[in-house]
């Protein structure tokens, strides 16, 4: 019994050692997957985080304060801006995510005793980066305005420190919510799209895993002869077939949220459709390049696996990804997920466009590149293994 169960374990052994894919899969995976999520959290905190300023009282008190936001390390300069209406696009633009409002007459109100105020505005669009913006602003503005109002006090008064400190008002915090209308504590507009948008990829990659490793075994009798002098469409014609019934399925997914639960919706527009159409039509050019490349859907199936394994980590769903380490950042943007999330985000909630989405355009240009290579080079491999003419080929 013993002897009988170690054969068959040593010829599993033997087999596994020569299908080297399946010892990526069970070691490399899990080691890549860790790799990516302390990767992720290796900072301990949100930091970083780029915060633009409108300084109108260009006061002393207004620089000191500046400079005050800039020591706190959650917190990166990311520039000036003359008013506040500036924000939003820097926020589709990912260049900023929180700013700091100086109001004119700031010092003079405070001097004169009747207190001040800071506005902060923050990009909510995701919650976890915009919680820890306002607390990480507010903990800098209160206790640094009392002791700046203090000094004042005791400046122009010629009290004792303790006396002004009394005699101190705090400047009022103003907090502004953007792109989250409704609602300042709820995942609806972020969370439960960007997951579903996983399952949208998954479903786009595999759909077409057979179409081309298929042409080798079990279509391998039907002639390619009329396509033979034009793998462009030979290729157009495996997209198209597949896209066509994949994209209700996509408009569906995106709508859900926004249809039966609530989740706000700013615009859909041409932009929506583009990137809508572009990304699931990369997808499947890839799939169907990599599953004709290598003739065999199993093994297709598994580098999918692998290649979709960390996207739920490093596009920003359980981390913001502004403040990701730059190493990890560089990882996110290789992902195929990233720009589709990013750009549907932008478009819906944000209310952008296309020209808004820089970063997603370029990372969905360079995916496309690389899945029409993968689709001409596979094309020619089932062209060169198909004869022309040929009924049979197994």
């Amino acid at each position: 019994m013993i002897r009988d169960i170690l054969q068959v374990a040593k010829r599993e052994w033997q087999w596994i050692l020569l299908e080297k894919r399946y010892i990526v899969l069970v070691l490399a995976g899990p080691i890549l997957f860790t790799l990516c999520l302390h990767g992720i959290y290796g900072t301990k905190k949100v930091v970083g985080l780029p915060v633009v300023f409108v300084d109108q009282d260009h006061s002393p008190l207004s620089r000191e304060m500046i400079r005050a936001f800039l020591a706190n390390e959650t917190f990166k300069f990311a520039g000036y801006i003359n008013a506040p209406d500036e924000f939003p696009k820097l926020v589709a633009e990912d260049s900023a995510h929180v700013c700091v409002v100086f109001p004119y007459g700031m010092e003079r109100d405070l001097k004169a005793g009747r207190g001040g105020r800071v506005e902060v505005l923050v990009d909510q669009s995701n919650f976890l980066a915009g919680s820890v913006e306002l607390s990480n602003a507010t903990a800098v503005l209160t206790p640094f305005s009392v002791v700046a109002d203090a000094r004042m006090i005791e400046a122009m008064d010629g009290v004792k420190q303790e006396q002004a400190l009394r005699r101190a008002m705090p400047i009022d915090v103003g907090a502004r919510m953007w792109f989250n209308p409704g609602f300042t504590s709820n995942y609806l507009n972020y969370i439960p799209v960007g997951a579903a948008c996983i399952g949208m990829q998954l479903c786009a990659l595999l759909i077409a895993i057979r179409s081309g490793s298929s042409e080798f075994r079990e279509r391998s009798y039907q002639p390619l002869s009329a396509v033979r002098t034009n793998p462009f469409a030979l290729v157009a014609g495996k997209v198209v077939s597949y896209l066509v019934p994949l994209l209700p399925v996509f408009v569906i997914t995106i709508l859900i949220p926004h249809v039966l639960f609530g989740s706000p919706i700013v615009r859909t527009g041409i932009s929506f459709w583009v990137v809508l159409v572009w990304f699931p039509a990369v997808l499947i050019t890839f799939g169907y390049g990599l599953s004709a490349l290598t003739g065999d859907a199993l093994l297709s199936t598994e580098v999918c696996a692998l290649l979709t394994l960390p996207n739920f980590l490093v596009t920003g769903y359980t981390w913001p990804m502004f403040a990701s380490p730059n190493m990890m950042l560089l990882l996110t943007y290789a992902m195929p997920l990233y720009p589709f999330v990013f750009a549907m985000k932008k478009i819906t909630i944000l209310g952008g466009t296309l020209a808004d989405c820089g970063n997603q355009i370029l990372c969905l240009a360079g995916w496309s590149l690389v899945a029409l290579l993968f689709a001409w080079l596979g094309t020619r491999r089932i062209l060169r293994h198909c004869p022309e003419g040929s009924e049979s080929h197994g």
